[in-house]
């Protein structure tokens, strides 16, 4: 009963993930994911769930892994077109006052 508890509680995390990933709340996406994986992993330290059950978890471990390193680079890679986004907006702005009208100014 025990185990089952605590499947269930792994599940629930993982479930908790899916849900803020679809909701676009990646951070917390990312986290869930993270704790799910971990979750899961102590089941396996702790329980073993027979060949095929460990196989079954490790998979869905590296799913959730998979999937927060890749919300993480999503939103490094959005952070950094955003930086560069302003700084285009700052030159294009500086343009027009005429601050880089000189072709040497750049």
């Amino acid at each position: 009963l025990q185990n089952n508890n605590k499947c269930l509680k792994a599940i629930a995390v993982a479930q908790k993930a899916a849900q803020e990933d679809q909701a676009g709340n990646y951070e917390e996406a990312i986290r869930s994911y993270k704790h799910a994986a971990k979750y899961f992993l102590h089941i396996l330290n702790r329980e073993p769930q027979g060949k095929d059950g460990n196989q079954k978890i490790r998979e869905k471990c590296k799913e959730y892994l998979d999937r927060a390193e890749e919300l993480h680079e999503y939103l490094e890679y959005k952070e950094v077109d955003t930086d560069l986004c302003l700084l285009c907006k700052c030159i294009n702005n500086y343009r027009h006052r005429g601050l880089f009208n000189h072709p040497d100014s750049f």
